[in-house]
């Protein structure tokens, strides 16, 4: 489905433009374009889950790209695309991005207000889960991208939902694009919120597994984030580069933020939206913008929802999470390899750490290991010191160690009853079936799983007796194994299965700690 005003801005930004291209064909192919590839590639087609795809990108010859559509690229997220588009349909997309420049499609706090749909009454939801259950909190949701894990329109996209102790699924969750993310209510445990790769935000109840509510907050970009008292929901956008905050309740828009800004090189530009956090020593936001190297500390309790600029944070920021004690943002800096600590109590830059090549850290990992508390970040480049995964301590950010893995990681996963933290191992051979077993006591690989297909995202369940995995691309299957043993207990078969979410994440101030909130 295409955003409304979407192609009207667009044809606007490209009409003065010399093109081979008449009016009726760029809006057109716009339309194909959004509704096959800009769940990957962006709405702007500058780049998001896939690489850019615009004339100043590109490279390869219309014909070169006319056969990667067609044929799509094995073991990587790209399907064939010879049975869903035509030949005529798939020569004008490929014309459209070999022709025009990066889109600049708009999408307003008035077209976020309208997109505002209530599917169900909330007051005739159950008043406890309507399927088999110990604890709401036991819940694993694993979002599975649909046929080929390229969540364009009419694929099996949906959230899968199981029970973390004995493994069945007890629901699913339908959507037009491709899920990316789960937040839960801190405060509440029956309210989700999920968020796709076409910028939709749905409220979702956890004791009947619907949506109640949905919203539009921009093109593409999966950052969300709950406040600490479950009130306020902040999500941003790689397109265009904004950040709406909202009432969580009724998903009503409330606050509007362009961002932009300088960046280290004292550059004025436009930020796509990176990860959002919220902080658990109050209730403010802490908003990465990526490109801008800036983090911006939203304040929704205040009059106006003020906003504290800190600059000159890194070099193209990513991924984030919070130390044990809910007071610092840990911010991963691609460009200088280093994490950057965000202290929300006095709303500053308090230390940098230094990391491996192109530090990740996914959604982070703090486990108590001989008495400290050790954070686990993962590094998704290579440089001197080959692939590492670096541990830190949170209370002084000393490095502790940089431990050797097989190649680039992205998401680590700990739990303080099971013995070892798991890493991804996220190159582009074979090696990506892999998930490695870092041993909490000697903070070296101990174990090597192999999942039989791209294997990422891994997630213990709530008591930690499980360890959840997911083997996408050539495996297309969740895999779960005993946190000990590591024998394999149980699969299921879904599509492209992506990022797993525990119910449990809430009663952790981080993923890897004991429980601090009590349910």
């Amino acid at each position: 489905m295409i955003a409304r005003g979407m192609t009207v801005g667009l044809l606007a930004a490209v009409s003065t433009m010399a093109t081979a291209m008449d009016a009726e064909s760029i809006k057109r192919a716009d339309a194909l374009y959004q509704a096959n590839c800009a769940v990957c590639h962006s709405a702007s087609r500058g780049g998001y889950v896939g690489p850019a795809l615009h004339k100043d990108r590109l490279v390869q010859s219309e014909a070169a790209l006319r056969g990667t559509i067609m044929t799509g690229i094995p073991d990587t997220l790209m399907p064939p695309f010879h049975a869903r588009m035509s030949d005529p349909d798939i020569r004008l997309v490929s014309q459209y991005i070999k022709s025009q420049p990066v889109g600049s499609p708009p999408w307003s706090m008035e077209q976020t207000r309208a997109s505002l749909e209530v599917l169900v009454d909330e007051s005739t939801l159950p008043s406890k889960p309507t399927y088999k259950i110990d604890s709401v909190y036991d819940l694993m949701a694993v979002m599975a991208r649909g046929r080929y894990g390229s969540g364009a329109a009419g694929d099996n996209a949906r959230t899968v939902f199981l029970n973390g102790k004995t493994h069945e699924v007890v629901g699913e969750i339908a959507t037009p694009m491709a899920p990316h993310i789960l937040d839960f209510s801190p405060v509440d445990p029956r309210w989700g919120w999920l968020k796709s790769d076409d910028g939709h935000v749905y409220k979702i109840d956890l004791y009947s597994l619907k949506i109640t509510r949905k919203v539009k907050t921009g093109l593409t970009g999966p950052g969300i984030a709950l406040s600490n008292d479950g009130k306020w929901l902040a999500a941003s956008s790689f397109v265009p580069n904004q950040v709406v905050i909202l009432k969580a309740d009724t998903l009503e828009p409330v606050k509007h933020l362009k961002l932009e800004g300088k960046d280290p090189d004292g550059k004025f530009i436009q930020s796509a939206g990176g990860p959002v956090i919220g902080s658990r020593i109050n209730n403010k936001f802490a908003l990465t913008l990526r490109q801008a190297g800036q983090i911006w500390i939203i304040d929704p309790d205040r009059e106006g929802m003020p906003v504290t600029k800190l600059e000159n944070v890194g070099r193209m920021l990513h991924d984030t999470f919070l130390t044990p004690d809910g007071r610092y943002s840990m911010v991963a800096s691609y460009g200088d390899n280093k994490i950057v600590a965000i202290d929300f109590k006095e709303d500053k830059v308090a230390r940098d750490i230094p990391a491996g090549c192109q530090p990740h850290v996914g959604s982070g990992a703090v486990t108590p290991v001989g008495g400290r508390m050790l954070a686990f970040g993962t590094n998704i480049g290579q440089c001197d010191l080959g692939d590492v995964v670096t541990v830190w301590d949170t209370r002084d950010f000393s490095v502790v160690k940089n431990v050797k893995v097989a190649g680039p990681t992205e998401s680590p996963a700990a739990h303080p009853d099971a013995p070892y933290v798991a890493v991804d191992i996220v190159t582009k051979d074979k090696k990506a079936s892999q998930i490695q077993l870092i041993d909490k006591q000697t903070l070296e690989v101990a174990h090597t799983l192999d999942a039989g297909g791209h294997a990422f995202f891994p997630e213990y369940t709530r008591d930690g007796r499980f360890l959840y995995v997911s083997a996408g691309y050539y495996g297309d299957r969740l895999r779960v194994y005993d946190s000990k043993t590591l024998k394999l207990v149980a699969e299921q078969k879904m599509e492209s299965p992506a990022g797993i979410f525990s119910r449990a994440r809430t009663q952790w101030i981080s993923v890897g700690l004991p429980p601090t909130r009590k349910h």
